[in-house]
């Protein structure tokens, strides 16, 4: 039997990947945008935007202490409709033939990892002490340039089936 890859799957099955990963990085770097906005990509505006204080006044109405309830909710669907995407793009490469197989499964693993430890960051940083945000930021980081080299290696992949190249 030949292994399941790429190569082996159908046009359409190829062209639904193509689209879907193109269409989640164009999705992934709206939401580093807000961030960017939102925080400015600091550990400083991380902590501002959940625990509130003095902030820019432009986005002075974003800067309060969020609520357990807001914390539940930003949580529940973050968790859910990322893990949605690390799980595609997880499967895209897991079809790839290309790095190894041990690369492979450790660039599945991570995001996974990655947005555990964001949110517990999170977390920390809301109720316990600011200096989480740090952790934040590095463990959103690490997701984020993980993110983009899966959709590198299947956007090769892809282009490689399509050509019939190995």
């Amino acid at each position: 039997m030949t292994p399941l890859s790429w190569r082996t799957v159908s046009p359409s099955l190829r062209t639904l990947a193509w689209w879907l990963t193109v269409v989640q990085a164009l999705g992934y770097t709206v939401s580093l945008v807000f961030v960017w906005h939102t925080t400015g990509l600091s550990p400083r505006g991380a902590a501002l935007r959940y625990r509130g204080g003095e902030g820019d006044a432009a986005d002075a109405a974003m800067h309060f202490p969020k609520s357990f309830a807001e914390m539940l909710t930003n949580t529940h669907t973050h968790l859910l409709s990322i893990a949605a995407i690390f799980a595609f793009s997880g499967l895209g490469v897991a079809l790839a033939e290309w790095p190894s197989e041990r690369w492979r499964r450790l660039l599945i693993a991570e995001p996974f990892a990655a947005l555990l430890v964001s949110f517990a960051a999170m977390w920390l940083m809301r109720y316990a002490d600011p200096r989480f945000a740090w952790l934040l930021v590095a463990s959103s980081a690490t997701m984020a340039i993980v993110f983009y080299a899966q959709a590198a290696i299947v956007l090769r992949a892809l282009a490689r089936a399509e050509r019939g190249a190995p």
